[in-house]
Order: C-alpha cells, then sequence, then structure tokens
C-alpha cells in the first residue's frame, strides 16, 4: 500500500444554523397547480442562510467559497466549481457534501440537513441551478455515466495466452510479502500477480499456474496488460536503488523491452494502445514518456508534487492520466506532453487510475474513501462514490464498465456503471491493497497485505481460488506433477482397455451389419426377380388371348370353306374330291389344334403366374425379416459407435491432461537442471 498524506481540504464547508427548519412548502406549485420553478433566490438562499452563510459568505470564504450570492456561488470556492448549470446532480460538490457521499460531510459533525431541504437542493441542481423567476434552463448534456462499450481493441483470431513461459521460481519464501500488483488479460483467462523478483501467471478460470516471468530489478509494483493484451507492462524496482518499465511478450514471456533508469522504484508503468509510448511515475514526482521502440525519453513533465502513485494511457492513447501522494490528479496529450486536465476533488493519495473502455471517462481512488469518475469532455468529476471502507486502495473498470474497488476495511466491491453497488465480497484477513475483474466480467482478483491472492467467481463468491505469488520452487511442483502423472496413468490404463473392447465390439457390429445388408440384398433381388416373373408370364398370358379372335375367326373361315367344299360336290365321289375335302378338313384341323395349343398356353402362362405370387408373399415375408435384422445391425452398431466415442471422449480428456503434465513435468525438469 502506497503511503498516503494528511488531506488537503478543498471544498467547502456549511455552518452549523440556527434551529429552525426551513420547509419546502406548498408555495412550491402555483395556485392552479402547475410546478413552479426552484430558484436560488426564493428556494435556495433561505436553506444557505440557516445552515451555511456563516462561515461561507463575503467576509468569511472558507475554502475559499461564498454562497450568500449567486454570483459568487457559480464562481466556486479553492476546489473549484460546486454546481454546474447543466443540471448533472452527480457531478455538483455541493450535492455530494451535503448528502454525504464524500467528505467532509456538511454541515460538519451534524446530521444531513432535512429530507425536504434536500430534495429542494437536488430539484434545483437538477433544473439548471436558476438564479430567479425570470432565468431560463440549459439544454441538459448528455450524461457521460451512461455507457456504451465500444467494439474496438480486441485482436482478430483466438485471444493471447501463453505457450511456454519459464518455470524457475527465482525467490522461494515460506510466505509471500504484501501484494504488490494485479493484472488482467483485457481479452483472455490470464492473470499476473506480482512477487518478489518475480511475475506469476495463472490460467483466469483454472487457477492452474502457466508460469514465471523473471523481475530481477526487484518487486513489480504495477501491472498493466496492453491493449491488445499481447504484451504485459510492469513497474517497479527496488526502494531508494532503481526502478524501471519492463514489456513481457505473453505467449513465450521474453521480455521485449525495457525503459527508464529511475534512482528509485517505478511506482506505475503503462504504455499506448500502438505500444509506441511507456509512460511511468514513482517517488521523483516526474511524469516521464519514453519511446518504447529505442528506449529514449521523450517527454519529462514537472507537474506533481508529491510520488506519482499510479500512470494510465486512456484506450484510445490520446490522453495519459497520473496521480500522487498529496491529492494531485494530472491529464496530459500523450502526443505533445501538453496538460489537458488538472483534476481536482480529492483529499487524501489517489492510490489507483483506470479508464473506461471509451475513454471518456477516467476512475481514481483515493485515501479520502471516494472513487471519483471524471469526464473528459467536461473536465469534472459526474460522479464521487463513496465506497464506505475507508482509503480506497485499488480501482478497475471491465468492459461492460462496471468498477471493482479494493479498500483498507479488507473487503472487494463491485459497481455498475452509474456507481451503484452490485456486489461486496467477505472480507479478507487484512486490508486488500490490489484488485482486477477478469476479460469476461465472470470473477475478481484480490490481495491482501498478508500476501494473500483470491480468485473468486462473481456470481458464486463461496467460489474461491488461491494464487500463489511466490509459487513453490521447480523441484516441488515437479514432484507434484510426478504425483499426478502417476494418478493419470491410474485412471487411464482402463479407459484404454474400455476403448479396445468398445472398437472390438463395434468391428464385431460393423461385421453383421454387412452380412444382414447382403442377405437383405439378396432376397430383395430375389423378390424383384420374382415380381417380374409374374409380371412377364401375365404379360405372354394377355398376348397370348390377344391372338385368339383373330385366330377364332380364321377357324371359322375355314369351316364355312368345308362345309363349301362338301356341298360342292355333291353325292359323287371321286380322288379329286375326296383330295379338295380332307385338304380345307385338314387345314381347319390345324387351325383348331393351333387354337387348342394357344388357350393351353394362356392356362400354363397364368398357372405360373400364379405360382409366382404365391411365392413372392414367402419371398417378401423372408425379405422383411431380413430387412429387420439388417436394421438391428444398423442400430448395434450406432449403438456401438456411440460408446466409442464416449470411450474414445473419457480416454482423450484423460490423455489430454496426462500429455500436458507430460510437457510440464519437461518444462519444471529444465527448470530444475
Amino acid at each position: 500500500m502506497k503511503l498516503s498524506l494528511k488531506i488537503t481540504a478543498v471544498a467547502f464547508g456549511l455552518a452549523a444554523g440556527s434551529a429552525s427548519i426551513y420547509s419546502f412548502a406548498d408555495d412550491a406549485k402555483s395556485p392552479d397547480g402547475v410546478v413552479a420553478k426552484v430558484t436560488y433566490e426564493d428556494d435556495v438562499k433561505p436553506i444557505f442562510r440557516q445552515h451555511c452563510m456563516t462561515c461561507h459568505n463575503q467576509s468569511d470564504k472558507r475554502g475559499g467559497l461564498a454562497i450568500d450570492s449567486y454570483a459568487a456561488l457559480m464562481e466556486g470556492g479553492g476546489s473549484g466549481e460546486v454546481v454546474y448549470d447543466d443540471g448533472d446532480i452527480d457531478a455538483s460538490r455541493l450535492w455530494q457534501l451535503v448528502n454525504h457521499d464524500d467528505t467532509p460531510v456538511m454541515p460538519p459533525d451534524q446530521p444531513k440537513i432535512p429530507a425536504k431541504q434536500l430534495e429542494i437542493l437536488k430539484t434545483w441542481i437538477e433544473g439548471g441551478v436558476l438564479e430567479n423567476s425570470g432565468s431560463k434552463a440549459k439544454a441538459k448534456k448528455k450524461n457521460a455515466l451512461a455507457f456504451v462499450a465500444p467494439a474496438g481493441g480486441k485482436p482478430e483470431g483466438p485471444p493471447p495466452m501463453p505457450k511456454s513461459l519459464p518455470q524457475t521460481t527465482p525467490v522461494i519464501t515460506q510466505r509471500a510479502a504484501a501484494v504488490t500488483a494485479i493484472g488482467a488479460s483485457p481479452w483472455a483467462p490470464l492473470v499476473a500477480v506480482a512477487g518478489q523478483k518475480q511475475i506469476v501467471l495463472y490460467h483466469g478460470e483454472t487457477a492452474e499456474l502457466l508460469g514465471i516471468l523473471p523481475f530481477e530489478e526487484g518487486i513489480a509494483q504495477s501491472l498493466r496488460f496492453s491493449r491488445d493484451g499481447r504484451y504485459l507492462i510492469a513497474g517497479g524496482g527496488e526502494h531508494s536503488v532503481r526502478g524501471i518499465a519492463a514489456v513481457y511478450e505473453i505467449e513465450n514471456g521474453t521480455r521485449v523491452a525495457s525503459v527508464g533508469d529511475e534512482y528509485d522504484v517505478v511506482f506505475d508503468a503503462d504504455c499506448n494502445d500502438k505500444l509506441s509510448r511507456i509512460a511511468l511515475g514513482g517517488p521523483q514526482r516526474m511524469l516521464r514518456i519514453f519511446d518504447a521502440t529505442d528506449g529514449s525519453l521523450l517527454f519529462d513533465l514537472k507537474k506533481h508534487t508529491d510520488w506519482i502513485y499510479s500512470v494510465a494511457f486512456s484506450p484510445d492513447g490520446v490522453l495519459v492520466a497520473s496521480s500522487d501522494r498529496s491529492g494531485g490528479l494530472v491529464v496530459w496529450e500523450a502526443d505533445t506532453g501538453r496538460q489537458f486536465l488538472d483534476l481536482i476533488g480529492h483529499k487524501g493519495a489517489v492510490n489507483s487510475l483506470s479508464w473506461r473502455d471509451d475513454s471518456n471517462v477516467l476512475a481514481s481512488a483515493s485515501d479520502d474513501g471516494t472513487v471519483k469518475l471524471w469526464d473528459m469532455v467536461a473536465g469534472k468529476a459526474v460522479k464521487s462514490i463513496n465506497v464506505g471502507g475507508g482509503p480506497v486502495t485499488a480501482v478497475r473498470f471491465d468492459h461492460k464498465g462496471q468498477l471493482v474497488t479494493a479498500t483498507k476495511d479488507r473487503k472487494v466491491r463491485l459497481w455498475d456503471a452509474t456507481g451503484k453497488k452490485l456486489k461486496e465480497f467477505p472480507a479478507m484477513k487484512e486490508a486488500v491493497l490490489e484488485a482486477a475483474i477478469t476479460h469476461d466480467s465472470s470473477r475478481v482478483v484480490y490481495g491482501d497485505w498478508t500476501g494473500n491472492v483470491q480468485m473468486t467467481m462473481i456470481a458464486d463468491p463461496k467460489s474461491t481460488q488461491t494464487l500463489a505469488p511466490n509459487p513453490p520452487p521447480a523441484s516441488v511442483r515437479l514432484k507434484a506433477v510426478e504425483q499426478t502423472l502417476a494418478s493419470i496413468r491410474t485412471r487411464l490404463e482402463p479407459l484404454i482397455k474400455t476403448k479396445q473392447q468398445t472398437q472390438a465390439k463395434l468391428d464385431a457390429a460393423k461385421q453383421a451389419l454387412r452380412d444382414a445388408e447382403g442377405a437383405l440384398q439378396k432376397a430383395q433381388a430375389t423378390v424383384k426377380a420374382c415380381r417380374q416373373n409374374e409380371k412377364a408370364m401375365r404379360e405372354k398370358a394377355q398376348q397370348l388371348a390377344d391372338t385368339l379372335p383373330a385366330m377364332v375367326t380364321t377357324s371359322r373361315d375355314l369351316h364355312d370353306k368345308v362345309i363349301a367344299v362338301r356341298l360342292s360336290h355333291g353325292p359323287e365321289m371321286d380322288s379329286k374330291r375326296i383330295e379338295q375335302t380332307a385338304a380345307a378338313e385338314s387345314e381347319l384341323a390345324a387351325q383348331l389344334t393351333k387354337i387348342a395349343q394357344t388357350r393351353r398356353e394362356i392356362l400354363s402362362s397364368f398357372a405360373q403366374a400364379d405360382s409366382e405370387k404365391t411365392r413372392l408373399s414367402d419371398l417378401v415375408a423372408k425379405a422383411k425379416s431380413a430387412e429387420q435384422i439388417a436394421a438391428q445391425r444398423r442400430a448395434a452398431v450406432e449403438t456401438s459407435q456411440k460408446a466409442l466415442q464416449q470411450a474414445i471422449q473419457a480416454h482423450d480428456v484423460v490423455a489430454a491432461q496426462m500429455s500436458e503434465q507430460e510437457r510440464k513435468k519437461q518444462s519444471l525438469a529444465s527448470a530444475v537442471q
């Protein structure tokens, strides 16, 4: 935890007034029921006269503020303006103090002024702080707290995650020191925790130790990921010896850049969106901005009068903010180094800064117990959150505009984009010094003075995992991995056997299916041939039947011819006549024989067709039976395939675990050697 100084009072004080109570009477409405204007002269000044003007008048300007005239009130005091004419109640310093949302509460050492009077003040501020009945309110500006997350910033493809990181533990201790820094990747399940001469990377869902980045210069006091999540920027060093900012590539843990050579530790460092500039600050009270490509110093900005505790580039890279131990908070133009805003309002050390994704709002956490949200367009605080747990040590935005805060009362809290408290997590053993929120807003990660770091599910605060800032040595972790491997092998052996057995069953089922399908095809072919035979016989019978009428007609003609021959000869018979008659009768007989033979063939074809029909019924029944058998075999194959898939999945899950543990074993073995 960075040191704090005595609060510098810059807000006005409200003096205790008389015991009489000014009531917001029925004159707030005109006789016809129309709501009347709430103005300074008619409604607000009487409240000030009762409670405030003893200390805040032209003769006695406590905190540099006089409120006995409208002009003096709008001019503000030593801390700047106290009300604004845009209707923004959250930005009003006057409202924050009289409503006890910030300190010092007013009137001092007294309860709030009566609720009706507070309602008058609130209505007056939201109505545009009108001077008198003739004043007109300005058009109300859009509230900067109305946040819509921008789509930019996320890199294309899979989010960057470590692939091969160092495993050596630089410093081994029985217990960790106070947690100085925690960072969470903006796009991946990756968490960084600062330890002694090391930065430990953990999986942001499983809490698995992924690797250890050496930080030989001392202790990292800040950990910030680059906008695209591919790099980690660590600021730190050793008090009164040296301070630097180091940049690490996430995938392999390589230190790709190191800037600064401070004579004291660096408390915070950050890079811009293009990773072309790195800013850092510390006890030397100078905000230094370096060229990240060659390490040259671009700007040496002199504004702070005390140690710089926090430094943060806006997500779009346009601005860079810095804060100090005396409550100073300055916003600079990143490209030119010129001062952009001097934000006055905190009365204690400003320990932590965080930008909202749209770069329009800056959050600052202070020893004065508040988190303030600053509108970069208006250049003022649009919200002051009274966290309620003493000094606020850390604040971080997520992609939804939510805030996570850490405080000295040992608690971590989650707030929505408007500053409404959503959740308060169980207290830790000591003051919480650092906090972060994961890329998907599912977990908060926080650490306390004793070195305890926890990763907690937001949806289920009882679901907590521990992350060690100083992990055990590689040799100890190697033994643990070997034990895990032995356990995995024990689990894997029956899975291999099950996989082999289910594969054999599947092969047998497939062979049975092939046999059944062959029998089915044969049965179907026989049925088809039988149908074709029946059809052919019936077609043949019909074709023969179609020839009978002509044959019968011919036979009649031949019969008539026989009769004619017989009658033409009379009673006398000679050989010629006998021959003619016999020829005619033979021709008729041949025709009748042909007709008879055709009729027999028709009968035979019908008989064969009927026989095929009878046979077909039996063949169809056999084909249906073969089809049922094939369906059963097919179902058996599907069942065997599902069983094999399940066996393969169960096997592959454990095999993948074994492969990962083998990889860890090799990596740790190399670290031990």
